[in-house]
């Protein structure tokens, strides 16, 4: 594949305001301007997509509650400054090599998305072609934004949020200008721009329906997008209608019964042959931690108590999905290379449609507490034992959410950020950390109830570079008890 445009041309924060329309205009030898709409399409697989050519890497997975330190080894550390929720933990993780983190590596992402658009139409090709290449820029895009509106700002719904005034992140649409002087958009603008994306992708694609594979976004993956931004939101019956054409159209879930033995290198839950996939995507290290960067001590934490004893007997997924306290749903970190262990999955269009069914049912709407047990027993059946299933019920609406959010939990940790994100938008509750600060000593470390943490502090970098940029709150340093 041929490298159109050098990603180093898309590190728009530099001190040198460089424009990738500039850039473009500036043909060397080694760089060359898209002609066709072929080119822009190997530009956007091979720079704009989070998979196996360029990826963020994700420290979130460590903020939540699904993991614990379970034991002292000696020099390696790196993972207590999230764990642990410390200010300044991007600069104490990637040091110089900042763009790995999120806020650069997804707006690398972006930028590449906006070239689409800005050289779409004036590249050769069919209409359709250039409308193949918009809808998968569009809909990348609003995952992108989506991503980073909610590591660095307050989530949409929560009591305390007014999505009008708080800060969310610098909304950037053409590929024609930096981020410099670029202040931060509203948390409500933010959501706008990723709803109008989601619907204009959709749009796009669906009137094509062209087979792009699983490993580029469809129109039915950004109907799931769209399912989840709307649950964020609050908009029930919008997620309830997304999730639902996603189900409709591709109602596959996995049958556990019918597993055989857990396999996790030849056959992992996670990978884009399964029938429940939409979308597989992600770098292998970017979930593991393990390559060259620094979050090299995944090994010292197992998943956690609190996780574990919420499985249920006969939940097949306690051994399908777990083994000795890890997870299995991917394959190893060395038989990792060229592989995804990231996916948009099926069985969230039914978690997501289950939750916004219970949130109407909770606000009086009492017939949708039948749906919303329907899609969770829909889901569970093909997880259980089936001698050991039995169909859920529930005694009263904050139960009927509860079962929601704990099947979310068992079905999805650590896939993407569901259960950090999760808990900042279910209240941003108080909870703690142990970490074995040494092999006879265990320190507490407590976020607290709408903690400064629950927000991503702006890279160091990005605000020297910024002046008009505004940073979150700085959270306090961390001494454990």
């Amino acid at each position: 594949m041929k490298k159109y445009i050098p990603v180093l041309c898309l590190l728009f924060f530099c001190t040198i305001s460089l424009s990738c329309k500039k850039f473009l205009e500036e043909q060397s030898q080694t760089e060359i301007i898209p002609k066709t709409v072929e080119s822009l399409n190997e530009l956007l697989l091979g720079e704009g997509y989070q998979g196996v050519y360029g990826g963020v890497s994700s420290i979130q997975c460590f903020y939540d509650d699904d993991k614990e330190h379970r034991k002292f080894v000696f020099g390696k550390k790196a993972s207590y400054y999230p764990y642990t929720w410390q200010p300044d933990q991007e600069q104490m993780l990637f040091g110089s090599f900042w763009e790995n983190a999120p806020w650069a590596g997804y707006y690398k992402f972006i930028q590449i998305c906006n070239v689409a658009f800005d050289y779409s139409g004036k590249v050769k090709g069919t209409q359709a072609e250039k409308d193949n290449l918009e809808g998968q820029a569009h809909l990348l895009r609003a995952f992108y934004y989506f991503k980073l509106v909610n590591l660095y700002a307050k989530p949409y719904t929560d009591r305390l949020s007014s999505p009008e005034t708080d800060l969310g992140v610098p909304l950037m649409l053409t590929s024609g200008v930096s981020l410099e002087g670029k202040p931060r958009n509203t948390v409500k603008e933010v959501y706008q721009q990723i709803l109008s994306d989601v619907e204009k992708g959709i749009a796009l694609l669906e009137k094509h329906k062209k087979d792009n594979g699983v490993y580029r976004i469809s129109y039915l993956a950004g109907y799931l997008l769209s399912s989840r931004i709307n649950l964020y939101m609050g908009n029930w019956e919008k997620a309830i209608e997304a999730a639902t054409v996603v189900i409709n159209n591709k109602p596959s879930l996995i049958d556990l019964n019918t597993w055989g033995t857990p396999d996790q290198n030849n056959k992992p839950i996670i990978n884009g042959e399964s029938p429940e996939t939409l979308w597989a995507f992600g770098k292998q290290d970017d979930v593991t931690f393990d390559g060259n960067h620094a979050i090299n001590d995944r090994g010292n934490y197992l998943l956690s108590e609190s996780l574990l004893s919420i499985y249920e007997d006969g939940d097949l997924r306690k051994s399908i999905y777990i083994k000795g306290g890890k997870s299995i749903k991917r394959r190893s970190y060395n038989l990792g290379s060229g592989k995804t262990a990231q996916a948009l999955r099926v069985s969230e269009a039914f978690l997501n449609r289950a939750e916004a069914y219970a949130q109407l049912n909770k606000s009086g709407s009492i017939a949708n507490a039948q749906l919303a047990l329907k899609d969770l027993n829909t889901l569970r059946k093909k997880r259980f034992a089936t001698e050991k299933y039995a169909d859920l019920s529930s005694t009263d609406a904050d139960d009927l959410l509860k079962k929601c959010y704990d099947e979310k939990r068992r079905e999805f940790f650590e896939e993407e950020e569901h259960r950090w994100f999760d808990l900042r938008r279910h209240g941003m509750p108080s909870f703690s950390h142990h970490f074995y600060e040494s092999e006879g000593l265990k320190l507490k470390f407590t976020l607290q109830d709408h903690d400064p943490a629950y927000l991503m502090q702006l890279p160091k970098e990005a605000l020297i570079l910024n002046k008009s940029l505004v940073d979150n709150p700085r959270p306090a340093i961390r001494v454990g008890q």
